[in-house]
């Protein structure tokens, strides 16, 4: 049964947060532009500390309604769709990586690249203290999104629209979610989130999204980090 608390957690994440990133990207951006020095880590450290104290406040009404860690997605992993979902989330990043190593081997896969991380250049780390923390941001996204995106909200939107649509619903609020990087991003990310849901859904738990979105993330980071410094 749905709580006050339950409807705080999801307005919190899927609409305040959202909103606030719409509302201080372009200030950051100026930032950014401008050379202001140490903005980019601020910003990184910034989005761990909102990132897991919004998991920690969703963990906190979750488990205070006296709700269990397997209806979260946060139980051990067993039976055989899991290891099926994980053989095939494997096969999936090892299929990643060979797209990027022949767009890296490909002078027009190159520049496409390149152009694709441009657009999110501000984002991006460009020093080595940089890339530290945006890793350490791949993995708090990886866990922290997955838990209120997927696990979270999937069930609290169940609750009004059934299962099927919920599934959908969450993976287009995880992409509007990202609309602050532009309106190009978002339909990418929107997709990913279905990705993410599929896997989630297969496999009966939340570890396997989770690992597969930090993985993604800090090898973006790590990718836009050496190409981006050798093309300056």
């Amino acid at each position: 049964m749905l709580s006050a608390w339950d409807h705080a957690v999801v307005f919190a994440f899927a609409v305040v947060l959202p909103v606030y990133a719409r509302y201080n990207y372009p200030r950051f951006q100026k930032a950014v532009a401008s050379g202001e020095p140490g903005v980019r880590s601020q910003q990184y450290r910034k989005t761990i500390l909102r990132q897991w104290a919004l998991a920690l406040f969703a963990g906190l009404v979750w488990f205070r309604a006296g709700r269990t860690a397997d209806e979260l997605g946060l139980g051990i992993p067993s039976g055989v769709r899991f290891w099926i979902a994980l053989g095939a989330a494997a096969a999936l990043a090892m299929t990643w990586r060979r797209l990027f190593r022949a767009a890296m081997d490909d002078e027009k896969g190159r520049e496409r690249l390149l152009n694709q991380l441009r657009e999110l250049q501000p984002l991006l780390p460009s020093t080595s203290n940089e890339l530290r923390l945006f890793t350490a941001l791949s993995f708090t996204a990886g866990f922290c999104e997955e838990l209120l995106f997927r696990g979270y909200l999937i069930w609290y939107l169940t609750v009004f629209v059934g299962f099927p649509a919920a599934c959908v619903l969450s993976g287009v609020l995880f992409g509007l979610g990202h609309l602050y990087q532009g309106p190009r991003q978002a339909p990418k990310i929107i997709v990913l989130g279905l990705v993410f849901v599929a896997f989630y859904v297969g496999s009966g738990s939340l570890w396997i999204p989770m690992a597969l979105h930090a993985l993604l993330d800090a090898a973006q980071g790590r990718l836009a980090y050496g190409l981006l410094r050798t093309e300056a």
